[in-house]
C-alpha cells in the first residue's frame, strides 16, 4: 500500500492536442496510486476543453503568458496552490525553473537536458530515442511518485450537447443518425509531414464512388485552404464541416464516424481516445515515427512510405516533394476498404 506522502499533484504539459491527449493517462495513473490526490492540470488555453470533465481531473491552470514577467507571475500562481510534487511531461527551461521559483518541493523531469538539476527527481530516460509510445513514456515517469500504471485508459468527457449539435449538423447534409461515414482530416499543423492534399482528394473520391460512403473533411478555421484543395481534388463531392466545430463537437463527430484518416496530427490522437479506428498517415523521420507518435493500440494502422529517407520541408511545404508523396492513394484505398470491413 502506498503511503499518502503526496496530495496534490501538478502535471505540467503546455503543448500540443496530441500531446495533452497523451499525457492524460497519467491523471488516472496517479488517482489509482493516490485516490484522495488532488490534480491540476498546466496547459495552454487552446487545450482546455481537451481536458475539462475529465473524471480524474480536479482543475487546470493556463500558462499562455510570455516573457521574463510571464515567468514570474506563473512561478506566483503556481506557489499560492501549493503543490507537494510537479510532473513536468512538457520539459523546458522556463517550466521547470517556474517549479523551482514556486517552491514545489518534488519536482520530476527528464535526467539528460542541461537544466536537468532543476528536477530533484530524474527519470533516466532518452524520449526521443526510447523506442516506445509517449503515452507510455509519460505513465513510466508517474510511476517515479507510485502513481499506478495499470489498465489506464483514456477517459473523454462529451456533453450531450455536442453530441446533439453534430447529430443536427449531420442531419442537414444529408448523414443520419444510422449511416455510416469516414472522416478525413488532412493537416497537421505542421507537427509532421504531411500525406499530399491530392491525393488525399482521390481517395476521398474512391471511397465515396467504390464504397458508397460519405466523406466528411475536418480541418481547423484555418486550413481552410487545405480542405478547399482536397475538396477540388475529389470533385467537390466531400461533406465539409472545416472551422465549424469546437473541440468537444470534433470529438462527438468522431466518435460517431466509422473510421477517421489521417496524417500525425492531435485529431488523429482524439479520435483513438473516443474510441473510433483510424488510418494514419506516417512518415519514417525519427522524432515523428510511430512507435513514439502512432495511435495508441492501433499502431497495425499506420503506413509509411516504402524508405527509411524523407527530406524535411518548411511548414509552408511540408507536402512538396517529400517522402510522403510514394504512398499511393491505391494503396491507402485498399487499406481502408479492409479497415471499413472489419469494423461495419
Amino acid at each position: 500500500m502506498i503511503q499518502e506522502k503526496y496530495h496534490r499533484f501538478l502535471i505540467v504539459r503546455t503543448d500540443r492536442m496530441g500531446d495533452v491527449l497523451l499525457s492524460t493517462p497519467v491523471l488516472t495513473a496517479i488517482k489509482q496510486g493516490y485516490p484522495h490526490a488532488e490534480t491540476t492540470m498546466l496547459i495552454r488555453d487552446y487545450t482546455k476543453d481537451l481536458i475539462s470533465g475529465h473524471p480524474d481531473l480536479d482543475h487546470y491552470l493556463i500558462d499562455d503568458e510570455q516573457g521574463i514577467f510571464g515567468l514570474f507571475k506563473l512561478a506566483k500562481k503556481l506557489r499560492s496552490k501549493k503543490f507537494d510534487v510537479a510532473l513536468v511531461l512538457h520539459p523546458t527551461f522556463r517550466l521547470a525553473l517556474a517549479c523551482v521559483l514556486a517552491k514545489i518541493p518534488t519536482r520530476i523531469g527528464t535526467a539528460f537536458r542541461l537544466y536537468a538539476f532543476l528536477f530533484n527527481k530524474q527519470v533516466r530516460l532518452h524520449r526521443k530515442n526510447a523506442g516506445r509510445h509517449e503515452r507510455d513514456l509519460n505513465l513510466e515517469m508517474a510511476e517515479k511518485i507510485g502513481a499506478k500504471a495499470e489498465n489506464v485508459v483514456f477517459k473523454f468527457y462529451i456533453p450531450d450537447r455536442a453530441v446533439q449539435r453534430v447529430k443536427s449538423i449531420l442531419a442537414q447534409k444529408g448523414i443520419d443518425e444510422n449511416s455510416p461515414f469516414v472522416v478525413i482530416h488532412p493537416g497537421s499543423g505542421g507537427s509532421a509531414l504531411d500525406w499530399p492534399l491530392q491525393k488525399f482528394g482521390r481517395l476521398a473520391q474512391k471511397i465515396q464512388n467504390d464504397l458508397n460512403i460519405p466523406v466528411v473533411l475536418t480541418g481547423s478555421s484555418s486550413e481552410a485552404g487545405l480542405v478547399s484543395q482536397v475538396q477540388k481534388a475529389a470533385n467537390n463531392r466531400c461533406i465539409r464541416v472545416d472551422g465549424e466545430l469546437a473541440t468537444k463537437e470534433l470529438a462527438a463527430l468522431l466518435k460517431r464516424a466509422t473510421l477517421m484518416i489521417a496524417n500525425s496530427t492531435g485529431p488523429l490522437h482524439l479520435a483513438v481516445a473516443v474510441g473510433t479506428n483510424v488510418v494514419g498517415l506516417y512518415c519514417p523521420i525519427v522524432p515523428c515515427r510511430p512507435e513514439r507518435w502512432g495511435p495508441y493500440g492501433q499502431l497495425d494502422s499506420v503506413i509509411m512510405p516504402p524508405t527509411s529517407k524523407c527530406k524535411t520541408q518548411k511548414p509552408k511545404n511540408r507536402e512538396a516533394g517529400n517522402c510522403m508523396d510514394l504512398i499511393s492513394v491505391d494503396q491507402v484505398f485498399k487499406f481502408v476498404r479492409k479497415k471499413l470491413t472489419n469494423v461495419k
